[in-house]
């Protein structure tokens, strides 16, 4: 084969700083992907707990556009694309935090934002490639300017404020694509690295991600997922990141593996995410063999029992929501998740914002 077709230089998926540890038998989860299952929530769910999200001029919030939650001892923020809105744990608003623009101070779009509880700060990265802190009350602190550099998470656990930087080099024949994972200083310098891998292609075409959660604090551990790369020539050829590692100590370690059943190799899925909690391991990803739907799985480690659904979509019994429902889990719990559900009255005149569900899974 030419050399461009697939020169996927794949050999530095884990090397530099960053080494690939092998650690006994690595454990594999098997899904179906011919398989339709539903899950109602009170299966794996403790308990649920809602919060009515109040309504004002200044904080309308649109669910399909909502980025990521961070809940601290006494705030809520909820980051859609043009702001991040901060709102008490009984849903009264508060304020809002970042100017939307192309100036000093401003983003464009918000991509993801991380709470840095001990400095008191919020950290956003922009879609302009910037990094913009602002303290709880929404004044600024501090930005800075990443070139050439889509950061695609960011995250503040245990002490270290975590970013996941992919660039993005080309010349005429062929692609570059390095994707580094940075710990940075309270003053957004750069103080270590560890390479996620080296891509080198001549055409390539990243995933759409469900949510981008890609580093994520559970079961007492930092975990990384990165969701997968494939090449376009006419054909379709992929390398698929089937793998959820585990971040110690600057290095990646693997902790699971998904084989998907059915499917000749992972020809036809794009996998998006891959999380797990003490007890769940969960997935999201799409099938080129059925385009525009996104389907979900949970794997439950207790029982050996795995859930695959066709709709990417949970059933809240405990609540009793008739429509099947999204969830997410938090960044820095992972026994904990969200999704936000509008509940339309019939004397409503106006649409009203959403209402905050946070669940809690069994162990």
């Amino acid at each position: 084969m030419k050399r461009y077709f697939l020169c996927i230089t794949v050999i530095a998926f884990l090397l530099l700083s960053c080494i690939k540890t092998k650690q006994g038998d690595l454990l594999e989860i098997p899904i179906d992907i011919h398989q339709n299952n539903s899950l109602p929530l009170s299966e794996i769910a403790e308990e649920i707990t809602a919060i009515e999200l109040e309504l004002t001029d200044e904080n309308v919030i649109n669910p399909t556009y909502f980025q990521r939650i961070i809940i601290s001892e006494n705030e809520v923020f909820i980051a859609d694309r043009s702001k991040i809105f901060v709102f008490s744990k009984t849903g009264k608003f508060i304020r809002s935090i970042g100017s939307q623009g192309q100036g000093p101070r401003e983003y464009t779009y918000i991509k993801n934002f991380a709470l840095d509880k001990k400095n008191k700060r919020l950290l956003i990265t922009s879609y302009n490639r910037k990094i913009i802190s602002y303290d709880l009350n929404g004044n600024f602190l501090k930005e800075k300017l990443l070139p050439n550099a889509d950061m695609d998470d960011i995250n503040y656990i245990s002490g270290e404020l975590l970013l996941l930087v992919n660039r993005i080099n080309s010349d005429s024949k062929e692609v570059y694509s390095h994707s580094t994972l940075y710990q940075l200083s309270n003053d957004l310098q750069f103080v270590d690295s560890c390479t996620i891998r080296d891509l080198n292609f001549e055409r390539f075409n990243g995933t759409l991600h469900h949510y981008e959660n890609f580093i994520l604090k559970g079961n007492k551990s930092v975990y990384l997922y990165y969701g997968d790369f494939f090449i376009r020539n006419n054909s379709v050829e992929k390398v698929l990141r089937d793998t959820l590692y585990r971040f110690e100590n600057n290095r990646l370690i693997p902790e699971l593996k998904l084989k998907f059943k059915n499917d000749e190799s992972g020809k036809f899925i794009n996998l998006y995410n891959i999380y797990r909690s003490s007890r769940y391991i969960f997935a999201v990803y799409g099938n080129a063999n059925n385009p525009g739907k996104i389907y979900s799985f949970c794997y439950d480690t207790k029982t050996g029992k795995g859930y695959n659904m066709q709709d990417d979509k949970y059933m809240d019994d405990i609540n009793q929501i008739e429509d099947p429902v999204r969830i997410c889990p938090f960044n820095l719990d992972t026994e904990m998740f969200y999704y936000l559900h509008t509940h339309m009255k019939p004397d409503d005149l106006e649409e009203p914002n959403p209402t905050l569900y946070i669940g809690k899974l069994k162990k």
